[in-house]
Parts: C-alpha cells; sequence; structure tokens
C-alpha cells in the first residue's frame, strides 16, 4: 500500500523562502547594484568648484586730492552701491590743468594775430598764384587753431582735431618768397607745439577722473573728499555681479586627464537643486594647492590641476557660491575595429 505525503504547510513553506531564498536573491541583487554603482560612479572623479568671484581693485592714476565721490543720481558713492561700466566713481582736484588751459587759449590768440600779421606781410609777394596759396593755408591754419580754442574751451570733443593722414595740410609752392616760407614755416611749427601741449593737457584731465572698469557692487571705498591719494593707491573695489565661469581641481593623485570638452555634472549646494551639464573650456598646466574652503576636509592640504569650467546658461549662482563636481571618464567608441 503506497504511502500518502503529508502536505506542507504555506506558512512552513514561506518560512523557508524568508530564511533561504530572500537572503540570497537579496545578496545577488546587492552584487548588481555594487557593480552598476561602481560603473557609473566608480569611474567617475568627484570635486569642489567655485563660481568665479571676480574682483576688480580701482586704484589712482595720478597723485592729487579727491574733491568728489559723484553718485550718478546725486550725492556720494557708498558701499554696496551699484555701479555700471563707465561711471565716474571720483575726480580729483583739477585747477592745474584748468590754468594749462587758460594759459593755451592766450597762446592761440597770440598765433591767431601773428598768423594775420603774417598775411599783411606776405601781400607784397607777386610771384604767380602766391597769394592764393598764402590764403589757402592762412584759412587751414586757423581752421585748426579754431578747432583747438574750442577744445580748450569743452566746446568740441578732442576728436575734432583732424589727423595728418585724414587731412594733409596744404604746403606753400617754390614760388612763394623765402622769407614768406620761413616765417610760415615757424607758425605751423607754433600751432603743432600747441596742439601737442592740447593733447598733454587732455590726458592730465582724463587721468583726474576715475571711471568704474566693470559693472558691479562697490564692496569697498578707501578715500573721500578732501583726501590727497598717491599714484597707485587704491581707491574702491568693485566685485562683479555674475560670475563668468567655475574654476576646480582635479586631485593629483587622479588617473584621470582632463580635456577641453569633456563633460562634467555640477550640483549646486542648496536644496532641491537640480544637476547641471558642462564641460571644462580650459585646463591648467601646472598642479597648485587647493584652496581651503574647496577642501571636503580643510585639516589635510591637497593639491590638484585647475580646471575652468563653463557656467550654464540656466545656472542662477552667485559668484563666489560653491558646487559639486562629477568629472566623468569619456565612453570608449563602441564598434571599433581591431588594429593588427
Amino acid at each position: 500500500m503506497k504511502a500518502k505525503r503529508i502536505p506542507i504547510a504555506w506558512s512552513v513553506r514561506w518560512r523557508r523562502i524568508r530564511l533561504q531564498a530572500a537572503p540570497m536573491a537579496s545578496f545577488v541583487v546587492a552584487c548588481a547594484m555594487c557593480v552598476w554603482l561602481w560603473q557609473q560612479r566608480g569611474a567617475a572623479v568627484h570635486g569642489i568648484g567655485e563660481v568665479e568671484a571676480l574682483r576688480i581693485d580701482v586704484t589712482s592714476p595720478t597723485t592729487g586730492m579727491v574733491t568728489a565721490l559723484p553718485h550718478r543720481s546725486g550725492g556720494q558713492w557708498s558701499l554696496y552701491d551699484q555701479v555700471v561700466k563707465g561711471d565716474v566713481i571720483a575726480t580729483f582736484d583739477d585747477r592745474q590743468t584748468q590754468l594749462d588751459k587758460d594759459l593755451l587759449r592766450q597762446e592761440v590768440e597770440q598765433l591767431f594775430e601773428q598768423i594775420a600779421q603774417w598775411q599783411i606781410e606776405s601781400t607784397g609777394d607777386r610771384q604767380p598764384g602766391a597769394l592764393e596759396a598764402i590764403q589757402r593755408v592762412s584759412q587751414y591754419e586757423r581752421s585748426q587753431l579754431s578747432a583747438l580754442q574750442q577744445l580748450a574751451q569743452g566746446e568740441a570733443h578732442a576728436s575734432a582735431l583732424p589727423t595728418p593722414a585724414a587731412d594733409e595740410p596744404p604746403m606753400l609752392p617754390e614760388g612763394v618768397a623765402e622769407s614768406s616760407r620761413v616765417a610760415f614755416a615757424k607758425l605751423r611749427h607754433a600751432r603743432d607745439s600747441l596742439e601737442l601741449r592740447w593733447k598733454e593737457i587732455h590726458l592730465q584731465s582724463e587721468l583726474r577722473v576715475i571711471r568704474a572698469p566693470i559693472s558691479g557692487t562697490l564692496i569697498a571705498v578707501y578715500c573721500w573728499p578732501g583726501q590727497t591719494v598717491h599714484q597707485g593707491a587704491l581707491v574702491a573695489t568693485i566685485a562683479a555681479d555674475h560670475g563668468r565661469h567655475i574654476v576646480s581641481y582635479l586631485p593629483e593623485q587622479s588617473t584621470l586627464e582632463p580635456t577641453p570638452g569633456m563633460k562634467v555634472t555640477i550640483r549646486p549646494r542648496m536644496a532641491g537643486a537640480a544637476r547641471l551639464s558642462s564641460e571644462i573650456e580650459k585646463i591648467g598646466r601646472q598642479v597648485r594647492r587647493v584652496p581651503d574652503h574647496q577642501l571636503g576636509s580643510a585639516a589635510i592640504p591637497q593639491w590638484g590641476l585647475p580646471v575652468r569650467i563653463k557656467l550654464p546658461n540656466n545656472a542662477t549662482l552667485q559668484p563666489g557660491a560653491l558646487v559639486d563636481v562629477v568629472f566623468h571618464r569619456p565612453r570608449r567608441a563602441s564598434g571599433m575595429e581591431n588594429t593588427p
């Protein structure tokens, strides 16, 4: 007589699955996940980047006394004011420049009279075409002196004086008397000297007005009206409102060789911030010490190769902000033919 098998209760079978099969399956899944994570993350190199914080120290190009820090809306510049490139940051005492301009205007008037006197004295030249030539060069010299006079009075721009290449000055023909030619050469030399003096005065006046080289925020002001500053002294410091790129460091012990165009992933250090894709723009040529604020542990100094990363267009990152950077190894091209 054939014996019947006693059926195993499902509770017993479930207990066997929980005690034997489930641990084995969990172990296999964990091994597979470890391999996948190693392929995805283990081959990448992690680092910390900093959004470029551009700061410009505005220095004095000359020695002088500060007369004003003129804000474009009135008043004086103060800390954390917004400046635009080209705004006047400070003006210096220009009384000496004004005196030089007054003296230049007087010499221009005297030269006007000398040209008129020379024209009268040269009317006795009876050579053919001499009077027409003298009239022509006199008008040219007067027009140049008039432009110079307007510049000294502030009624014209510095470009009012034509360059020799743009307006060739007329010359006296050979038939004019030698005495008239010599006198005219002296007058033209005097006029050229006045133009050179004006250019020097104009340059000095420009040095007495300091303008903002970039747009940004005033984070420091080092002088005030009535204070005398020397050439090269600090006047103000301007911090740019927007970063242009991200600077990170590839660890020195890393086997990854960075190249321009290599893909990286950037994650801002903000709650709920999304990961952003970018690429390496440029690579430094010297290994440098990584700044302490870009280290995972500031107690252990590290060295790395600096790289410049393109700032994503959709990133809203403040200058100086830290971001987590993942350098991805380039994927090997599939389907490559075997070399013999």
